[in-house]
């Protein structure tokens, strides 16, 4: 695992793991969130290569403006020894998820709010983009576009098993009212083809009940398949409801077998908004491992 640290924390942090299976590496970090920060690593021609979003900031909007540290990816080259690849549109690595097989999932009220791209950016234009990146298929959710900071991350309810099969968080839930725009989201995806021309599978996951949260923010975000999927196991969040964060290790289990489930306690780091996958960026190796 690589641990990306300012330079003023670096000596602490290679104190702290010393001994353990953690790479220190030095870079110019101001945030956590590096599945948006960070570049996406992905193969070409059985090298690796980072994609440069042109990440902004989540739109650089008011309650979190662009930082420095945002650019992350324009430093590929420096901070991970790998090519870069820059795209010629805005995106965030949370707007996007993929089967790894030409499929691509995301969200209209991200991708294509005009503090991403101008007004003028039409879906044929952005997936016309895409394809140039090998994602034949573009399937596009409505999204949350009243959603703080990340304008509707597909990341925080929507997850691939497989291809051809994925996971959906849903409200089960008389404290909240399920917002219109989830639900035709999870239709969306039960009647949609993958670039296979497979119908998607969805298995609904039901989401841990507001009376357990333990923060009421309007930023908490309490979602299990905000997970990560590392070499051989699964790490995710557990809230507190403890018949829900079972169903969902459950299901976890079924959909990922052969792979450890860890579920930890991130009520602080749900507090900012986000989870487990928002944290991490997976970097491939040659050899087809990630690190």
């Amino acid at each position: 695992m690589r641990l990306l640290t300012p330079h003023h924390e670096a000596v602490e942090a290679r104190a702290r793991f010393a001994g353990e299976n953690v790479e220190i590496i030095e870079a110019p970090v101001d945030d956590i969130w590096m599945r948006d920060i960070a570049p996406t690593f992905a193969m070409r021609n059985k090298e690796v290569v980072a994609i440069d979003w042109n990440f902004n900031g989540w739109g650089s909007t008011r309650e979190r403006p662009a930082r420095p540290g945002d650019q992350l990816a324009k430093l590929a080259e420096e901070i991970f020894g790998v090519p870069r690849f820059s795209v010629p549109f805005v995106a965030d690595g949370g707007a996007l998820i993929t089967d790894g097989r030409g499929t691509l999932i995301t969200s209209r009220s991200c991708v294509l709010n005009p503090n991403r791209n101008p007004i003028c950016a039409t879906q044929n234009e952005l997936e016309r983009e895409f394809a140039t990146l090998g994602f034949t298929r573009v399937i596009w959710l409505e999204g949350d576009p009243q959603e703080p900071i990340t304008s509707g991350h597909v990341d925080g309810y929507v997850l691939f098993k497989e291809p051809g099969s994925v996971l959906a968080e849903v409200f089960d839930d008389k404290q909240i009212e399920a917002p219109i725009w989830r639900s035709a989201d999870i239709e969306t995806l039960e009647r949609v083809q993958d670039a296979a021309g497979r119908m998607l599978a969805v298995e609904r996951i039901r989401a841990p009940r507001k009376r357990y949260w333990r923060f009421q923010n309007e930023m908490f975000a309490p979602c299990y398949l905000n997970a990560y999927l590392a070499n051989g196991v699964v790490i995710t969040g557990r809230f507190g409801d403890v018949e829900r964060d079972e169903e969902a290790k459950v299901a976890f289990a079924n959909a990922f077998c052969g792979r450890d489930v860890f579920m930890l306690k991130i009520d602080h780091i749900s507090a900012g908004g986000g989870g487990v996958h928002c944290l991490t960026q997976p970097m491939p190796t040659s050899a087809g491992g990630s690190k």
